[in-house]
């Protein structure tokens, strides 16, 4: 089609309608949830600077909640675990919980690799229209691969929340983490 002559162009016209209301809670959660998923996989540069090789792993979890897991070794039977997801139960809401583990190496024998039953307790919280603070146990059983830096877990957490009223929770998780 020659544009450069004196012939008028139609151009369709559209109708657009007006988008869906958008839920600010909603728009929040998603956000903050992207910007601390960015800063956790920014950040095992700065540890791995910090720490040994291999104390600090990062991963995913499956379950409720679903998203970002960690773990980081403070000694040889203990360590700090985390969990930074969201709610597959539809509920609106980022979780976060932290856990002080304890493991047991010697329980289940296995012929390559490690398999520690863990067992710990710590604090877990939900960001919503409706934030909860609560404490939680945890038990669980991980397999350590041994040519790989790799776990792979899987947990259940009772916890009860405290503020701002009490109630009970579980959460429960399959995940897998790389070691730095």
């Amino acid at each position: 089609m020659d544009l450069s002559s004196n012939r008028s162009v139609v151009i369709a016209s559209r109708t657009f309608t007006r988008p869906a209301r958008i839920n600010p809670a909603k728009s929040l959660s998603a956000k903050l949830a992207a910007a601390v998923l960015l800063l956790l996989l920014g950040m095992p540069s700065c540890i791995r600077a910090n720490q040994a090789a291999g104390d600090f792993g990062l991963g995913i979890v499956a379950g409720q909640p679903s998203g970002v897991s960690g773990k980081l070794w403070l000694g040889p039977a203990n360590a700090l675990d985390f969990i930074l997801g969201f709610s597959i139960l539809g509920d609106d809401h980022i979780s976060m919980n932290v856990d002080y583990v304890w493991h047991e190496w010697n329980l289940i024998p296995v012929r390559r690799g490690r398999m520690p039953l863990y067992y710990g307790m710590g604090l877990w919280t939900n960001i919503s229209n409706n934030p909860y603070v609560g404490g939680r146990g945890v038990v669980g059983l991980e397999y350590l691969f041994p040519s790989a830096p790799l776990d792979v877990f899987l947990e259940i957490g009772p916890g009860i929340a405290i503020l701002p009223n009490t109630s009970v929770a579980i959460s429960a998780g399959l995940g897998m983490r790389y070691f730095f």
